[in-house]
């Protein structure tokens, strides 16, 4: 596969954080505590790169940014699925390291201190606050609701984004369970913000 051809997914999303609740990106503002630690996976539940079906796939990835993202210099792990075929691959490898530009294309481009590329299994479930997805032994990332700190009761919460680059609307959890151990990076930050979205992106 040679160029970068245009492309067209139905992507579903989840992220953890190590920031609090409300992931300040989305107010462009700093992260929480100085360094932003995320995982996230993306689900395509419909599209295409070119002529090449990628309906089904996924990929992932862990990153850290020393600083506020915007300023460069993150570094990521990126997990494509072991199931597709070798041109599928090439094809989520474009999306997914942001060689193919669209909005991922913009935000991959914060990890300017290195993209590792692996083959994974991806376990992905997306359903509101009972979502989940895992790469065995890699990431485990897990979302419950946010709770009233008094009442235990479920807290609700989301962001309309009209000028997002990303989504329009983002979802608010907790990350019940939220641990990343794959050799570049060890962190876990249960409790933490996570977020889930779906959304169509369109490149070059």
């Amino acid at each position: 596969m040679t160029g970068i051809r245009r492309w067209k997914l139905k992507v579903e999303h989840m992220m953890g954080f190590n920031c609090d609740y409300g992931c300040p990106c989305s107010f462009n503002a700093p992260p929480t505590y100085t360094t932003c630690e995320a995982a996230g996976a993306f689900h395509i539940a419909e599209g295409k790169y070119g002529d090449v079906p990628l309906d089904g796939l996924a990929w992932a990835h862990a990153s850290v940014w020393p600083g506020p993202v915007h300023e460069l210099n993150g570094r990521s792990v990126v997990y494509l699925d072991e199931r597709a075929s070798a041109e599928q691959r090439a094809a989520l490898e474009a999306i997914a390291t942001g060689k193919a530009g669209g909005p991922i294309g913009v935000f991959m481009s914060t990890l300017t201190a290195g993209i590792e590329v692996r083959s994974a299994s991806i376990e992905f479930h997306l359903n509101g606050k009972n979502s989940w997805f895992r790469v065995p032994g890699q990431i485990d990332l897990a979302l419950g609701p946010i709770r009233n700190p008094v009442t235990g009761a479920e807290h609700r919460a989301s962001a309309l984004l009209p000028t997002g680059m990303m989504t329009r609307r983002e979802d608010f959890y907790s990350a019940d369970r939220f641990t990343v151990g794959n050799g570049q990076f060890r962190f876990s930050y249960p409790g933490r913000n996570a977020y889930t979205f779906k959304h169509t992106w369109r490149g070059p």
